[in-house]
């Protein structure tokens, strides 16, 4: 069938071409269970939703929620049937911020998250190669259940 390998390339296609500007790659690793709660796509959704506009907040003030103002981002869920859950993303760093302070706050508002564990992934590409690298790996096929749903076009914003 050739819809899905089409699919597959306009999606890489369509995020090659629309970069996140002055990126940060970024691995979230996911507790697996809170409680009784288990973690699945809803849930991990709601978690990163709560991480971003956290972020976003902190990074925008008032700006975020009066204007819509958000930095840009790339989020790719990995996980499910026996894999753990964590989430690839490419984050933009504003300019205004230093890596040191950025990588702090990334760090706090991920713990503040009922579902952030704390082993977080934090890499500033020095290269144009080292930047197109961590896109190429984060649209790997393996350890992903189904492609096109593991881009969270929730949060997404290019």
């Amino acid at each position: 069938m050739l819809i899905k390998p089409l699919l597959k390339d306009s999606i890489k296609d369509h995020l090659f071409n629309n970069r996140v500007p002055n990126p940060i790659n970024v691995t979230f690793t996911e507790k697996q269970m809170v409680g009784v709660t288990r973690i699945d796509e809803y849930v991990s959704d709601t978690n990163f939703r709560h991480f971003k506009n956290m972020l976003n907040t902190k990074v925008f003030g008032n700006s975020f929620i009066r204007f819509g103002k958000q930095l840009k981002m790339i989020v790719v869920r990995e996980g499910g049937k026996g894999l753990r859950y964590h989430l690839h993303t490419i984050i933009e760093q504003p300019e205004r911020y230093t890596l040191t302070n950025f990588e702090i706050l990334i760090k706090y508002c991920w713990n503040e998250t009922l579902f952030g564990y704390d082993q977080v992934y934090i890499e500033k590409p020095t290269t144009q190669e080292r930047e197109d690298g961590w896109l190429y790996y984060v649209l790997k096929e393996r350890s992903k259940l189904d492609f096109s749903n593991s881009i969270v076009w929730e949060h997404t914003t290019i």
